[in-house]
């Protein structure tokens, strides 16, 4: 197997941890930590780059060959480092000491070492990893997220069951497993993503906090990643039906948040219900087991990442310029004060729910084209939803920016330069991908080409 040309992997993750390091021990920890982002990210986009030219295939670190690069995860680990780099960048002064920083560099490097992870061993390292901070209550209190970060350790204590069960730690291999590792597989990508009944974890995170961490862990999609991973091996018999309820389960967790967020009026719970609804079709699209669906799915991943992150840390700006912004008696009406940020809020949460013109519009039309194919009702089911979440969105934004402002709102300051430009880049990928989705279609086909054969191959095997 070939390997990339330099170690990229080993050095953006030696990087971030490093950045995790210094951060906790610097009274400034805002400088490493950004140092360490934008090395990191510059690495895994040589990687990717590398990935790109190459074209098929997995090409491994040269220093430590449990880490590869290939079309699934090469373009998703630079776009998650920039990511890590908008939050940082975005982060608010009491948001960033030094225990914030180091943890939310530590979900990155826990994301990144799961995305890079070429066998069980480092993806279930990853897995757990992620859920350290949050356990030790860097950002805050422990005990105010108990369901959330129960449902955490319980995927993560399902996908090393599972591991532990297949009889060898390539995850090529996985055909060895039988029907109980697919299924602890399902119960660790539930309990991750908090697909319906579980979907109420994701909202207390959202609800209580801390805000920009929950963007990072929410927005790493470890069990969109690991659904990937097992559609793209050998899949014995058996194991499409349990992809297919997993399937069934995202469907639901779209309806159900859909709904249930008719009856919210909090900025935070909304926002939750919408993130999760539209990361939910992710899933959906990618159990199409057709090109076009799978390709909208994994430009999903990105549309999802990009704007939901964005809108949480506008959301979480506002919170601290604006107390009542939590939970505000009446509509705020701080367009008139932050007329930048309103016109930033906007432009992402339009493309995350598909306003034709933007890559969101690009990325969910291929993935109704996948489903109405071979699941009709599921498609059509889904386009309703997509109006209900464009409503909610609507709502969301009438509450924080339109409306009177009250006399108790003090004047606040417009996005600063530190928050416009990464808002920027975040709108410049959502709209010019939109204008230009080839590039982006470019970045995703290999993988969707590769997942479609070995969805195809199970399906003829029954």
């Amino acid at each position: 197997m070939d390997q990339l040309s330099l170690p990229y992997y080993t050095a953006g993750l030696v990087c971030l941890l490093g950045g995790v390091v210094s951060s906790w021990r610097t009274r400034q920890p805002h400088k490493p930590a950004l140092l360490a982002a934008v090395i990191a990210f510059v690495s895994f986009l040589g990687a990717a780059r590398e990935v790109m030219v190459v074209g098929h295939g997995r090409l491994l670190d040269p220093l430590l060959p449990w880490f590869a690069a290939d079309g699934l995860n090469a373009v998703p680990m630079a776009f998650y480092a920039a990511l890590t780099l908008t939050v940082l960048v975005l982060a608010p002064k009491r948001d960033a000491g030094g225990r914030a920083m180091a943890g939310m560099l530590l979900v990155s490097l826990a994301t990144q070492t799961a995305y890079a992870a070429a066998n069980w061993i480092p993806l279930v390292a990853g897995w757990w990893l992620s859920c350290l901070p949050f356990a030790l209550g860097l950002f805050g209190g422990r005990g105010e997220n108990k369901l959330a970060n129960g449902l955490l350790m319980a995927s993560c204590a399902a996908l090393t069951a599972a591991a532990a069960m297949t009889q060898s730690t390539a995850m090529a291999d996985l055909s060895q497993g039988g029907a109980l590792t697919f299924g602890l597989i399902i119960v660790a990508v539930v309990c991750r993503k908090g697909l319906f009944p579980l979907h109420a974890g994701v909202v207390q995170a959202f609800e209580k906090g801390p805000l920009l961490p929950k963007a990072l862990l929410f927005n790493g999609h470890l069990g969109m990643l690991l659904v990937a991973r097992v559609e793209a091996t050998a899949l014995p018999q058996g194991a499409r039906h349990a992809l297919d309820l997993l399937s069934m389960a995202a469907v639901a967790t779209v309806c159900v948040a859909s709904l249930r967020a008719f009856a919210e009026k909090k900025p935070r719970r909304l926002l939750g219900f919408l993130c999760i609804s539209q990361s939910s079709f992710m899933l959906a699209g990618i159990a199409t087991a057709n090109a076009e669906g799978i390709t909208g799915a994994l430009m999903h991943w990105l549309v999802v990442s990009a704007a939901s992150t964005a809108l949480i840390c506008i959301v979480r700006v506002l919170e601290v310029r604006v107390g009542s912004a939590e939970d505000p008696l009446m509509h705020l009406g701080l367009a008139a004060k932050a007329p930048r940020l309103a016109t930033f809020f906007l432009i992402c949460g339009l493309a995350l729910i598909g306003l034709p013109g933007t890559l969101g519009y690009c990325a969910e039309d291929l993935m109704f084209q996948g489903m109405l194919k071979n699941h009709l009702v599921t498609g059509i089911l889904l386009l309703v939803v997509t109006v209900f979440n464009a409503i909610h969105f609507l709502r969301l934004f009438n509450i924080l920016f339109l409306g009177v402002q009250p006399k108790q709102v003090p004047d606040i300051p417009d996005a600063l330069p530190r928050e416009r430009w990464p808002l920027t880049v975040c709108v410049v990928f959502l709209v010019f991908g939109g204008l230009l989705p080839r590039v982006i279609i470019g970045w995703r086909a290999d993988a969707a080409q590769v997942i479609e054969k070995a969805l195809g191959a199970a399906g003829g095997d029954h």
